[in-house]
């Protein structure tokens, strides 16, 4: 249990940060810890209600571009933000903002919602203040760093919405089909792969290989697989399936990787693909060709980039 004085401490640099545009360096500066204790402290004082945040639609959507990429592209839903950066960070703050009040309107109670992991989709998770009484299920193993793994992105998610939840224990792609059928066989994984039929509404990132700008294609280089994937055509990634440009699927790794097929992606009534930043573009565009998302929320320079693909 935090105390009244660490509470306060959160509090004043919260309203440092979020109020006066202070970085993390200046507020450290100020109190005596590290940037690092500052991060900290922001995303405890997220998880125990000190930060609210009021998220205002009309404020985030751009409705032109959103009704372009949505009738561009034939998706159930488009929403695109309109944030004051070109920088990553930026982008996913507010797509994730974005994001989470979507499913805060959608997700209706008996849902089951299931989420891939990805620094977006951590910040969708991030953002969620009210959700209905649901089950979150992952959608994939582990993936990136601790804090924005899936693991964590349902614990956040499962915070909000009450119902059970269903994590997976392991690694989202691993080095050979023998360690990869010896961790589908473990009772808690294989009881968690076993919801993914249960899915009615997905939250999913993509993840670009051409140019990389994916935790997927990381963990395949240090293994030492991603240039032969990139010479096969691979541009980039929903969950663990593989794509390229007009939506073929590769399945050069299926027998390697803890996650959801296309297949079983493809029978959920709603998958929501969630990125920002124009380089995901091409990414994006084939997931879309592939069907393996129905909505998009998005930034602007990535719905102007598809806007202009053929």
């Amino acid at each position: 249990m935090t105390g009244p004085e660490e509470r306060l401490r959160m509090a004043y640099v919260a309203r440092r940060y979020y109020r006066d545009d202070a970085t993390r360096s200046e507020i450290a500066d100020e109190i005596g810890v590290s940037r690092f204790k500052i991060a900290r402290m922001l995303e405890r004082a997220k998880d125990q209600g000190i930060i609210k945040f009021e998220i205002s639609a009309g404020d985030l959507v751009d409705p032109s571009l959103s009704v372009d990429l949505q009738k561009r592209f034939g998706l159930r839903r488009a929403l695109v933000v309109g944030a004051p950066g070109d920088t990553d960070d930026i982008a996913r703050e507010y797509v994730g903002k974005a994001a989470a009040q979507l499913l805060t309107e959608i997700v209706e109670e008996g849902d089951v919602v299931g989420f891939t992991s990805g620094r977006t989709v951590y910040a969708v998770a991030g953002f969620l203040e009210s959700l209905a009484r649901c089950d979150v299920v992952a959608l994939g193993g582990v993936a990136g760093q601790a804090t924005e793994h899936g693991v964590e992105i349902l614990r956040r998610a499962q915070r909000i919405a009450g119902g059970r939840m269903w994590p997976i224990f392991a690694p989202l792609v691993v080095r050979d089909p023998a360690t990869a059928r010896a961790l589908l066989h473990d009772p808690l994984i294989h009881e968690a792969t076993s919801q993914f039929q249960r899915v009615t509404k997905g939250v999913v990132a993509v993840g670009s290989w051409d140019p990389p700008n994916s935790q997927l294609y990381d963990a395949a280089r240090e293994l030492g697989f991603a240039d032969k994937l990139l010479a096969q055509g691979v541009v980039g990634e929903v969950a663990a399936t593989l794509i390229a440009d007009g939506g073929k699927t590769i399945d050069t790794i299926d027998d390697r990787t803890i996650a959801i097929r296309a297949e079983t992606l493809r029978k959920i009534p709603e998958v929501i693909c969630v990125g920002g930043g124009a380089s995901k573009a091409r990414a994006m565009r084939a997931a879309i060709a592939a069907g393996l998302i129905d909505s998009v929320v998005t930034d602007a320079s990535l719905a102007r980039e598809l806007l202009t693909m053929n």
